[in-house]
């Protein structure tokens, strides 16, 4: 499921999955049966409920389209995409939610491209600022698995969200640094390891830095982050490495460069974690990799060619 919340583009083999696999409602995701896409006061108002509740809370995504029983996905319940567009869904959205939402994508997947058997995917971001008032002058957030209206002291709390900073820890960057062979085998293999972080908020933060940690035994004698190493935990080595500068509006930086070198007794590796903790003004993220499947020498994974 976390793959199908990052995919930029979706395809009805995508929604497929959601009720093959039994997909079940969250707090960042919801599935909308067809009836819920109509032209009545009250329909209009409770799209403008469902979409503001995510854009108020932590973003998620919207499928009109599903049917669901007990927060479950259970078969398709399709949109004629002749009646309700996309863009009578956009003028919906940005028509009755106050102030617009900038940051929400609506994604329609025709099945055996037929416009009558039409499902939108609508991806909500969570929104710097918040909170969104919906055209009956309420204020609602995802909980659980619906939307529920706010108190006054969470509206309030919200109103200090566009003053808040937003990082990310993206995906590592690996690249390979050459090998060694012996007998068309390898003997060993260098690789270069890289931390990104991003900033997808609408702040500038200047006060960030990358916690990684990752195992002894990999590490090259020549690393550039060796300065920054603060401890060994077990056989891990921790580095702490503090941000050079500020990192703007949609900017994604480079923040920390390992060496490693693999061998065969050092295989086993492959399948421990490299945790990356990034701290930054309003708050702490982690992501934890596995580099089994990810290494390549002359277009090969590596533990094929010890």
């Amino acid at each position: 499921m976390r793959d199908f919340f990052h995919k930029e583009d979706y395809f009805p083999e995508d929604i497929a999955a959601l009720i093959n696999f039994r997909a079940e409602e969250s707090t960042h995701l919801e599935f909308k049966a067809a009836g819920s896409l109509a032209t009545s006061e009250g329909k209009r108002n409770e799209i403008a409920k469902d979409i503001s509740a995510f854009a108020n809370s932590d973003g998620g995504i919207l499928i009109y389209g599903i049917e669901e029983a007990d927060h479950i996905a259970r078969n398709f319940s399709f949109i004629d995409g002749n009646v309700f567009t996309k863009e009578w869904l956009e003028n919906i959205i940005q028509s009755r939610i106050a102030p617009r939402l900038s940051q929400f994508r609506i994604i329609p997947v025709r099945i055996d491209n037929n416009f009558q058997k039409t499902i939108y995917v609508v991806k909500i971001d969570r929104s710097s600022f918040a909170p969104h008032m919906t055209a009956d002058k309420r204020f609602f957030k995802r909980y659980n698995f619906r939307a529920a209206q706010m108190e006054e002291y969470e509206i309030r709390d919200l109103y200090n969200r566009k003053d808040r900073t937003k990082l990310e820890i993206e995906d590592v960057i690996i690249t390979s640094r050459g090998a060694s062979r012996s007998a068309q085998r390898l003997t060993d293999a260098k690789f270069q390891i890289a931390f990104q972080i991003k900033n997808p908020g609408r702040m500038i933060e200047d006060k960030y830095k990358l916690e990684v940690t990752i195992p002894f035994v990999l590490l090259a004698t020549n690393n550039p982050t060796t300065p920054y190493k603060i401890r060994h935990d077990d056989d891990n080595a921790v580095f702490s490495i503090p941000n050079s500068s500020p990192i703007f509006q949609e900017e994604t930086t480079t923040l920390a460069v390992f060496y490693l070198n693999f061998h065969h007794h050092t295989l086993g590796y492959l399948d421990s974690e490299i945790k990356a903790k990034l701290y930054f003004g309003s708050g702490i993220q982690e992501r934890i990799f596995k580099l089994r499947g990810r290494l390549y020498q002359d277009e090969q994974l590596i533990e094929d060619q010890f």
